[in-house]
C-alpha cells in the first residue's frame, strides 16, 4: 500500500516591494503619506527613501519603513544628485524593488537614475508641482520645466513608466498628453477615495507580468 503524501505547506509568497522616493519628510508627510496605505492595500511592502527629519515618525506610523538617503543639498545639482542616485541604486538592488514611485523633480532625477542603474523598470513619476522649477518665472522657468519634461519622458523613462499628475495643464507643460493611457490625473491629490483606488489600480497593473 502506498504511503499517503505528507501535508506540505506551500512556502509563503514573498511580498513585492514599493519604494517611494520623496524630496523631504515634510512634503511627504503632509501630501503623500496616504501612498503608504495605498501600497499596503495593494499587497506591497512599502519603503520610503528621503532625508531624515522631524516628520519621519508620522510616516512610520503608517507601517512603512523609512530609509534615510544621506545626501547633501536639495536642488538639481548633477554632482550631488549623481552621488545620491548611486546610493539609492544600491538600496534598490538590496531591496529587490518591484516599483519605484518618485515624487518631485529631484526625486524623479535621483530616483529615475537609480532605477536605471538598478534595473527597476516599473516607475511612477509625480512632479508635485515641479518644486523649485515651478517657482521660476519667465522664459528661463519655461525652458527649465520643458527640459525637465524631456528628461522625464526620455532618458529616465521605460515602457513601464507612468505619470501621476494633478491637472491637465501640468501634463501639457511636461510635454505629456493628459489623455494618454500612461498619464493618471488626480484632481484632489492622493488622499481621496477615488484617487486611492486609481493609484491602487496603477500599482497592481505595474505588478502584472
Amino acid at each position: 500500500m502506498t504511503d499517503p503524501i505528507p501535508n506540505v505547506e506551500a512556502a509563503p509568497v514573498p511580498m513585492r516591494r514599493l519604494v517611494l522616493v520623496a524630496p523631504d519628510d515634510r512634503l511627504f508627510a503632509e501630501r503623500y503619506r496616504a501612498l503608504c496605505g495605498i501600497g499596503a492595500e495593494a499587497g506591497l511592502s512599502v519603503f520610503v527613501v528621503m532625508r531624515a527629519g522631524p516628520h519621519q515618525p508620522a510616516i512610520e506610523e503608517t507601517g512603512a519603513r523609512v530609509l534615510a538617503l544621506g545626501e547633501e543639498g536639495s536642488g538639481l545639482n548633477p554632482m550631488t544628485a549623481g552621488y545620491a542616485a548611486g546610493q539609492l541604486a544600491a538600496t534598490l538592488k538590496g531591496l529587490k524593488a518591484d516599483i519605484l514611485h518618485a515624487i518631485g523633480p529631484r526625486g524623479i532625477l535621483v530616483g529615475g537614475t537609480a532605477a536605471a542603474m538598478a534595473g527597476v523598470g516599473a516607475r511612477i513619476y509625480t512632479p508635485a508641482g515641479f518644486g523649485a522649477l515651478g517657482r521660476r518665472d519667465g522664459a528661463a522657468g519655461r525652458l527649465a520645466r520643458a527640459g525637465f519634461g524631456r528628461l522625464m519622458r526620455g532618458p529616465l523613462a521605460t515602457g513601464r513608466t507612468r505619470f501621476l499628475l494633478e491637472d491637465p495643464e501640468e501634463a501639457r507643460t511636461l510635454g505629456l498628453d493628459p489623455l494618454d493611457t500612461g498619464v493618471t490625473l488626480l484632481a484632489g491629490g492622493v488622499a481621496g477615495a477615488e484617487s486611492a483606488a486609481a493609484i491602487g489600480r496603477l500599482y497592481a497593473a505595474l505588478l502584472s507580468p
